[in-house]
């Protein structure tokens, strides 16, 4: 009976060309998995010609209303998110669509119940005071750990070689585009407005394994910037009185 050896020979194994091939596969991942999230125009937000990039968010695009610092809330209502996939958005089942839109939305309730008291239900009676806050998600790639394993276990076997090595972006990582607003419950008028993305991370390591884990990511950041918008503006009004 023929013998195998099991015997590894180390002069053989070259950590670049291992790197390499490995990026290669990453590439081919990427060229089969899932296409990265961009700030998108779906026609949800009214007024996308007055939106701007910031010196803080240049990818992203924003806008606030003069009127808003002159303004005073103490109060939100929260619509459902809603799903308005861009063209070419991957398809998404009703059950996921749900989850999805129930995590986002929980998010922004999150991120805003520091600052306002968040009205349940539809009813805000004269609505005076209240922000209305709607928003949709537009784009969402999940991750897909198969691909991305790839790049994660070169990254350690590079460590555990001792050798250095650049980390390689995760071919499939996923993600999440949003667009969000809030406005005057009482007289419709458009307050803030938020066009955002965000992709999955290379040091995000759990996020390359859970399948929703950066889009989840990327509602909660869409929410804290929605938050800030709307709290920076409120600042100003409690120093100007």
């Amino acid at each position: 009976m023929p013998t195998i050896s099991t015997n590894f020979d180390k002069s053989s194994f070259h950590p670049i060309i291992f790197l390499r091939r490995a990026t290669a596969l990453s590439v081919i991942g990427l060229v089969a998995g899932c296409a990265g999230q961009h700030v998108t125009e779906t026609g949800f937000l009214p007024n996308y010609g007055a939106m701007q990039h910031t010196p803080g968010h240049s990818d992203d695009l924003i806008y606030v209303a003069p009127q808003l610092a002159q303004s005073r809330y103490d109060k939100v209502m929260v619509a459902p998110v809603a799903w308005r996939p861009v063209k070419g958005a991957a398809h998404l089942t009703p059950a996921q669509i749900d989850r999805m839109s129930t995590a986002f939305r929980d998010d922004i309730v999150k991120a805003l119940s520091p600052h306002y008291t968040i009205i349940d239900g539809s009813d805000c009676g004269d609505c005076a005071g209240v922000i209305k806050v709607a928003a949709a998600i537009t784009d969402l790639r999940r991750s897909q750990w198969y691909y991305n394993a790839v790049p994660m276990v070169v990254g350690m076997g590079a460590a555990a070689a001792g050798g250095m090595a650049p980390p390689i972006p995760p071919p499939a990582p996923g993600g999440a585009s949003e667009e969000l607003m809030a406005t005057d419950a009482r007289t419709g008028d458009v307050l803030v407005e938020v066009a955002t993305y965000n992709n999955g991370m290379p040091w995000n390591f759990m996020g390359q394994w859970l399948p929703y884990g950066h889009a989840k990511r990327a509602f909660s950041l869409s929410s804290k910037l929605l938050a800030t918008e709307l709290t920076k503006a409120n600042a100003q009004v409690a120093a100007a009185n």
